[in-house]
Parts: C-alpha cells; sequence; structure tokens
C-alpha cells in the first residue's frame, strides 16, 4: 500500500495512540478553521484529548496537526477551490469512505462547534446553513448492501465534492471582510 496524507496521518495519530482518526481530524481542524476558532488550542487539545502513546509520538502528532492546519487555512484562503477533505483514496472500498466521509462532517460540525456563541448560525445566508443541516445527514453515513455499484461511486463522489464546495462556501461567509485600503486611488 503507498503512502498518502490519509495514510500518513492515521499513522501518525496511532503513533500517538489518539482515538479521532485522520479524517474526523482534518474535518475538526477545518470546521475549527471555517468558524474562526483555530487560534485557540481547544481543537488540538480535542484531537490528543486521550492519546496514550509516548511524549515523542504526542510532540510528532501535534506538529503533524498544526501543518495541516496551515495548509487546509492556505487552500480555503486562496479561493480557488482547491481545498478537498482528506479522505481514503478510490483504492479503499466504498464502505470504509462512506464512513470516513461521515467522520469527516462528524468532526467539521464539531470544529465550527468550538466558535461557541461567537458563530451567529441563525444569521447565516440560507445556503450556508442547509450545507451545516446536510453535514449532519451525511455524518450519519453509512454504507449498505454488499456489493458495490456505479451509482453508488458516482453518488458518493457527488456527495464528496458537495461538502468540499461547501465548506468553502462556509469559510467565505464566515470570515471576517478583508479590511480595504479607507483612501481611493485615481
Amino acid at each position: 500500500m503507498s503512502s498518502t496524507p490519509f495514510t500518513d496521518l492515521r499513522d501518525t495519530l496511532a503513533r500517538a495512540g489518539t482515538v479521532c482518526g485522520p479524517a474526523e481530524c482534518h474535518g475538526t481542524v477545518c470546521g475549527a478553521l471555517c468558524a474562526g476558532a483555530d487560534g485557540g488550542s481547544a481543537w488540538l487539545e480535542h484531537l490528543l484529548d486521550e492519546a496514550t502513546g509516548g511524549e515523542a509520538g504526542l510532540k510528532a502528532c501535534r506538529q503533524e496537526l498544526m501543518t495541516l492546519r496551515d495548509v487546509s487555512r492556505a487552500l480555503l484562503e486562496a479561493g480557488t477551490l482547491e481545498f478537498a477533505p482528506l479522505l481514503p483514496d478510490d483504492e479503499t472500498g466504498l464502505a470504509e469512505r462512506t464512513a470516513a466521509l461521515g467522520e469527516w462532517c462528524q468532526g467539521f460540525l464539531y470544529g465550527m462547534g468550538l466558535a461557541g456563541e461567537r458563530l451567529q448560525l441563525d444569521a447565516l445566508p440560507d445556503e450556508a446553513g442547509e450545507v451545516l443541516r446536510d453535514m449532519g445527514q451525511i455524518a450519519q453515513a453509512g454504507f449498505e448492501g454488499d456489493a458495490e455499484a456505479e451509482e453508488d461511486e458516482t453518488a458518493y463522489t457527488e456527495i464528496v465534492e458537495y461538502v468540499r464546495v461547501g465548506v468553502q462556501l462556509l469559510y467565505e461567509e464566515l470570515q471576517p471582510a478583508s479590511a480595504t485600503p479607507s483612501g481611493t486611488l485615481h
């Protein structure tokens, strides 16, 4: 099995003895970024809360999670739609990928919740509120059946795309407006 960002993070989390998987971790980081709660350490404390690994494993994990946050922030800030949820690759079975997508959305909603009262959900535009409600539904997703059909793959791909674009939308809606210069150029 080849190394991917997903498997690399999974291995780092395992060495640190965390209870969160890579999809949930990335979702939590991205939710905190969208909600503007990434400056604090609550998201990091949550992800490493019950870690049982040694200090070296925890230090490496902490570093990798901070890098993951920085890379995710840069992708979201770029606004070029290059952002994507960290999920298993297509070589992984659909049931496992679907479960990981549900975990990603659970983590995202938790990360969003870290903003607490600062986040005015009822003040969100309709489309942004709908994305959050849909993520709650996706967080409960599961794959039923024994055989994976082409339409299941298509549906999964469409849902991942919806999540990807929805996160970008939420990030852009929830970030404070950039300060514009007070003077005008003529």
